[in-house]
């Protein structure tokens, strides 16, 4: 999975992510960060946004807090102030990403990515469709949030495939959401024309997406 963040076709890690990646206190990197900003900007040469770039996030609660979009150049200054074996593995793991995300943009270039990509879109107008007759088929043995149900089976695809951004994946991660969303598709039908409790319905979706899920990851790991 490729946790990068595409912004005006630059690539940047949010540095939560960041912090997870090289084991350190998202408010504590934060006050690198500033710190880094700090000693940037003294000179004219540089201009520290080109490394970091100021955002915010929304918790839960609903408060929003500060976070960094941070670039590759970030990536390898906060890589050259660390030590260690550390050091060595957030290296790794950056360049990687960032290594990934240039071939998925050029990727994208392709004929063939924009069939799949314009394919996976008549899919999900095709899946969306299914779900309203869904919610219509909850609704008349009395669910009182079937609308709910919109957001529940997107999220649940996403969440099996492993996708937050479908503009910046490569081929073989569209397969993959096509496949999913077909299978999904074909089980909710199953089960109205079956004429099961809608509650039933999404769990057998749920259970049989998931079984899927394990089935790729044995056969990666295999």
């Amino acid at each position: 999975m490729n946790n990068l963040i595409i912004r005006n076709h630059i690539s940047y890690f949010d540095s939560r992510q960041v912090a997870k990646m090289i084991d350190k206190r998202h408010d504590n990197l934060i006050r690198d960060i500033e710190n880094y900003i700090s000693i940037l900007s003294q000179t004219s040469k540089l201009r520290a946004d080109n490394f970091f770039k100021k955002s915010s996030y929304k918790a839960g609660t609903g408060k929003v807090y500060s976070c960094y979009l941070i670039s590759k150049m970030g990536c390898e200054f906060i890589a050259n102030k660390m030590t260690g074996d550390k050091g060595i593995l957030f290296t790794a793991m950056y360049v990687k990403q960032f290594n990934e995300m240039e071939q998925i943009q050029m990727q994208k270039t392709t004929k063939q990515w924009q069939e799949l990509r314009d394919l996976s879109k008549v899919k999900t107008k095709f899946l969306n469709d299914t779900i309203k007759k869904f919610v219509e088929y909850a609704k008349t043995q009395g669910s009182k949030h079937a609308q709910n149900y919109y957001t529940l089976f997107h999220k649940l695809i996403n969440s099996i495939t492993a996708t937050y951004d479908r503009n910046n994946i490569d081929m073989e991660h569209l397969n993959n959401i096509l496949f999913i969303i077909s299978m999904a598709d074909r089980c909710i039908h199953e089960g109205i024309a079956q004429q099961k409790p809608y509650k039933e319905i999404y769990t057998i979706c749920r259970d049989r997406l998931k079984t899927i899920q394990i089935w790729g990851a044995l056969a990666v790991s295999g």
